[in-house]
């Protein structure tokens, strides 16, 4: 976590909160989270999670706005438009205009059209998907392990559903960033409980990125499919 985001989490606790755990499990429950689930954390913690979790809310602009820029994508992306999505999302980006229409068996000249657009409107520099077109939001969870086998445990981490990515980490006792895709607090209370769930895994902190340590694109072109 930057200097300036944990600044803006002690101003956010000390304001909003006064470090009461009462006014925290109130906040969790007008979330339409069940406070129980959190018992065992700390006031520290429960902030915590509180500051990420309304930072990613104002970052998706509710969910109601979310249902709405999916319902833009499923209107605007044609089935030509999917095959192409899905081959870009396949390769990284790398094959040609003129590859990609003997592929898919389509006019290069609609290939060179289309994807420009979806380029630009659609997937980010790393070329996975911008999820928030597509009402969904992006989680990230930093974990801190025992004396434990690190790439097991990603493995086991990167085997769960919403999971998208694991990375190794670095900084003040943090092991694993974790990356997942959610659309509701719902699921984002069953991905922790699972995580959590797991032998070996301690606390839960953010801390920049050193190696990925595996990716999937299943789930990408999964909601290009279904948009």
């Amino acid at each position: 976590m930057s200097d300036a985001e944990s600044a803006a989490v002690v101003e956010y606790k000390a304001q909003t909160y006064n470090s009461s755990r009462q006014a925290l499990e109130e906040e969790l429950s007008k979330l339409e989270i069940n406070p129980e689930f959190f018992k065992t954390l700390t006031v520290d913690q429960l902030a915590d999670l509180l500051f990420g979790l309304n930072r990613a809310m104002n970052a998706n602009a509710g969910s109601a706005a979310a249902n709405k820029i999916a319902k833009k994508v499923s209107s605007g992306l044609s089935s030509i438009d999917k095959k192409i999505l899905k081959a870009l999302l396949e390769s990284n980006g790398s094959p040609s205009s003129l590859q990609l229409s003997r592929e898919l068996d389509i006019p290069i000249t609609t290939v060179q059209r289309r994807r420009k657009r979806l380029e630009d409107e659609f997937v980010n520099e790393f070329y996975s998907l911008q999820y928030e077109k597509f009402g969904k939001r992006q989680v990230t969870f930093i974990v801190s392990l025992g004396a434990v086998d690190k790439n097991a445990i990603a493995n086991e981490i990167l085997g769960l559903e919403k999971v998208i990515a694991v990375a190794r980490t670095f900084g003040d006792g943090a092991d694993l960033k974790i990356e997942a895709i959610l659309e509701s607090n719902q699921e984002f209370m069953e991905t922790s409980e699972k995580i959590k769930a797991i032998q070996g895994i301690q606390k839960v902190c953010w801390f920049e990125s050193l190696e990925i340590l595996g990716r999937k694109k299943e789930l990408d072109q999964a909601i290009v499919e279904s948009a």
